[in-house]
């Protein structure tokens, strides 16, 4: 049997946290709504990049919760995959390669 219980809901940042139970194992879930992270991407990558700093993805919550639990969130090398991995480049500002 399974179950679900929201355990944080928070408005501002549109997300929310679900505990499930299944057969004896506990997991946790973050859902976010990231439209509006996709859109904020899309209107930045229409300026161009500045000539010291150059902004390359946002990185929703969820994203930084799951590097945290999957043991890569110091990881460059990780990093750059996921920034570079197309099903990730609606979050991109920056056309080039990392």
């Amino acid at each position: 049997m399974s179950k679900a219980a929201l355990i944080d809901i928070v408005p501002g940042a549109r997300r929310k946290t679900i505990l499930h139970e299944e057969d004896g194992r506990r997991w946790i879930e973050t859902r976010q709504d990231v439209a509006p992270i996709v859109e904020a991407a899309r209107l930045l990558a229409d300026h161009p990049p500045g000539r010291d700093f150059r902004h390359a993805a946002f990185v929703p919550e969820s994203e930084l919760n799951r590097a945290f639990t999957e043991g890569w969130f110091h990881d460059p090398v990780a990093w750059k995959r996921w920034a570079n991995d197309p099903a990730n480049a609606c979050y991109r500002t920056w056309n080039g390669r990392l």
